[in-house]
């Protein structure tokens, strides 16, 4: 009888059926022993071994029945995580730039406030226009010009493996070789810069649209978290990233204006038309500037065609 009820208790505990078949299985071990008993003769045993025998089955499926709900228990809850760990992946990839939120999830330890300071290029973007277009026009369609501006820009970016850092109402800064290392930051900066000049003429009615200016500037940065122990901002702070947007400031609609740094690092490929060396707002040395004409290793950054226009500010 022990051997028999020790047989029952491993073969439940083994084989762990759903909690239904361990009540069809456990009424037939039951019946079985039942036949075997009245073949044997056990006589006024028989009750009390059925008895044990029963009290083992019952057992058994009670012990099926709790691990069936705590593994039910157990997927539910899997699933709500994994559910919430999708819906904040996705809200974190929309508010931040992709390889800022891949960073941070790899090692939350770079959420820290502070960085470390790097050589990168930073790029500069801002609808010249934006302000005459505003008064114009109502604010759902203003929203609806600068999500097409962006929409066609952002992408472009992150395709050269840009982290765009902000948006500030009609401007956009992009950060290359951070937080990423990439080689030739200059080069993908130059060519993201050709490319949302064309995104933006490709969008309807493009005439009446505010386009772009775009500055670019490569150099030494601090790169990481700005802001307070509430609330902090991925960026890069420095004079490199000033000149940047003097540089955008400075650009003529329609252009891309790069300073001595950024010409140095992509001058093999690169055609330009010097600029001179304009007093920027807010320097207090001149420094060389070019407007980027094309870049020889791509074909289609030749194909700009805007009027060119006095580089003031908006």
């Amino acid at each position: 009888m022990p051997g028999m009820m020790l047989t029952a208790v491993f073969g439940f505990a083994i084989t762990r059926h759903p909690f239904v078949g361990s009540i069809a299985i456990g009424m037939g071990y039951c019946l079985l022993f039942l036949g075997v008993a009245e073949g044997s003769g056990l006589g006024p045993q028989l009750v009390l071994q059925l008895f044990l025998v029963a009290a083992t089955v019952v057992a058994g499926c009670v012990g099926a029945y709790l691990l069936e709900r705590s593994q039910r228990t157990a997927y539910a809850q899997g699933r709500l995580v994994r559910a919430l760990h999708e819906r904040v992946d996705l809200l974190l990839h929309q508010y931040l730039s992709p390889e800022v939120a891949r960073t941070l999830i790899e090692d939350p330890s770079r959420a820290a406030l502070g960085g470390m300071e790097v050589d990168v290029t930073v790029l500069f973007a801002d609808l010249r226009g934006y302000t005459a277009f505003a008064e114009r026009r109502s604010p759902a369609e203003v929203v609806a010009m600068l999500n097409a501006a962006f929409g066609a820009s952002v992408p472009i970016v992150l395709q050269e493996g840009g982290t765009v850092v902000q948006f500030m109402g009609d401007a956009m800064m992009a950060v290359f070789n951070a937080p990423s290392p990439q080689p030739d930051h200059a080069r993908r900066a130059a060519r993201a810069g050709l490319a949302m000049q064309r995104a933006v003429l490709s969008l309807p009615d493009a005439a009446g649209r505010p386009q772009f200016r775009v500055g670019i500037n490569s150099g030494p940065a601090l790169v990481g978290n700005i802001g307070a122990a509430d609330i902090r901002n991925f960026s890069a702070i420095g004079d490199t990233t000033n000149l940047a947007a003097r540089l955008q400031t400075y650009a003529p609609v329609g252009s891309v204006v790069i300073g001595a740094r950024t010409y140095e690092l992509i001058r093999d490929i690169a055609d330009v038309r010097p600029l001179g060396t304009p007093a920027l707002k807010g320097k207090s040395e001149a420094v060389e500037v070019y407007e980027l004409i094309g870049l020889r290793d791509d074909p289609g950054a030749r194909s700009l065609e805007m009027p060119r226009h006095s580089g003031l500010c908006d």
